[in-house]
């Protein structure tokens, strides 16, 4: 198995490094954020919306949600992967992710007029918890039984709800079958109000309620329950990634810092405890970076990636918030001032790492196939 940069992974890498370089990721942390308590209604003020569509835009432009084979030849989830480590360093809030998962969905349904239009930058947004608790290997449950040709449906935790063009709805029905719809956000059936959490972030409860199914988009049909297992295997691949991204840059914020702070004549950087305590967080968050990669070359060559990708979340999951926790540690009490961006690492990884599994659930999920590998 052969894990080094492809050609293609290099192009991606440089592609994408301009728009995530130094000066404009000390924006981009603390784009759009909202101060805890700020209301179920807070919005972005104007100047920091405009910038962020205008990142969004760029990103687009430059083909962010095209790295998949049926838009660019040679391109696949590790390409996706090294986009996902910047965008996990800068901390940068957009439905990038969630929108890549519906080109998986939509290719895997061969709908490639959909494909286009959401690599172009009709964003997406996933619905798939009913309660904060519920895993998304079981999407929560949705009632089409109700009203005849109906749905309704509640989801916490849907990110940018105001500001896609469609919602990616996950769910089971009465019988317990997968049901996968692209319903337009902007439809009169469907509300939302933001939840105030504590990474200041862009997630909501959204309401479907009596959603005619005429107006939504079937994206699984009788395969659904494959075609989610399928995408979500690889949304948990990106989502690694962004997560080792994000520990990745906790730990440079944390060691630049720790060069300007002297103590006992010395830069606290040179000093044994706080020097070990980074290169022990340096050599996991690299442990996680190559299973990620591993997951990746899996999920691109075909090959049994559920373990992998299951192992690298979760890895990277514990990573994240140790990480984050570390920074605070090391930074000392204005690690938790608005000075400086460790405290804003911790509360992104706390809430970010439970996203698309706890480590627990990801454990017990991988258990039976890791049994299974072992005979």
């Amino acid at each position: 198995m052969d894990l080094a940069p492809s050609a293609r992974q290099t192009l991606t890498e440089q592609t994408f490094a301009s728009l995530f370089d130094s000066e404009l990721v000390a924006d981009l942390r603390r784009m759009g954020q909202r101060d805890l308590g700020a209301g179920l209604d807070a919005a972005p003020d104007d100047a920091s919306a405009d910038a962020r569509e205008a990142v969004w835009q760029t990103l687009c432009d430059l083909g962010a949600l095209r790295l998949v084979p049926a838009l660019t030849p040679g391109s696949g989830v590790a390409d996706q992967v090294v986009l996902a480590r910047h965008i996990g360093g800068a901390l940068y809030q957009s439905p990038w992710a969630d929108t890549a998962t519906a080109v998986d969905i939509a290719t895997a349904s061969r709908r490639t007029d959909l494909v286009a239009r959401l690599a172009d930058g009709e964003a997406c947004a996933l619905a798939v918890r009913a309660e904060a608790v519920d895993e998304p290997d079981r999407p929560g449950p949705v009632d089409v039984t109700t009203e005849r040709g109906r749905l309704r449906a509640v989801r916490r935790f849907v990110p940018f709800a105001p500001d896609v063009r469609w919602l990616l709805l996950a769910g089971t029905g009465s019988g317990g079958e997968t049901a996968l719809l692209l319903v337009p956000a902007d439809h009169d059936g469907v509300s939302w109000h933001r939840h105030d959490d504590m990474g200041r972030g862009d997630f909501y409860q959204v309401h479907f309620d009596g959603v005619p199914l005429a107006d939504t988009v079937d994206l699984g049909g009788p395969d659904a329950e494959a075609v989610w297992a399928a995408a979500l295997l690889r949304c948990r691949i990106r989502h690694a990634a962004y997560l080792t991204g994000l520990a990745g840059a906790a730990l440079d914020e944390t060691s630049a810092y720790l060069r300007t702070r002297r103590q006992f004549g010395r830069s606290l950087a040179s000093q044994q405890s706080p020097a070990f305590r980074l290169a022990d967080a340096a050599a996991e968050r690299d442990a996680a970076d190559l299973l990620v990669d591993q997951a990746a070359w899996l999920a691109d060559t075909r090959g049994d990636a559920r373990l992998a990708a299951l192992e690298a979340l979760a890895c990277a999951a514990e990573l994240a918030r140790r990480v984050a926790t570390e920074s605070v540690q090391l930074h000392g009490a204005v690690g938790m001032t608005e000075e400086h961006d460790a405290q804003l690492f911790y509360r992104r990884a706390a809430v970010d790492s439970l996203l698309f599994g706890r480590p627990t659930e990801l454990r017990r999920l991988a258990a039976p196939i890791l049994a299974g590998t072992l005979g």
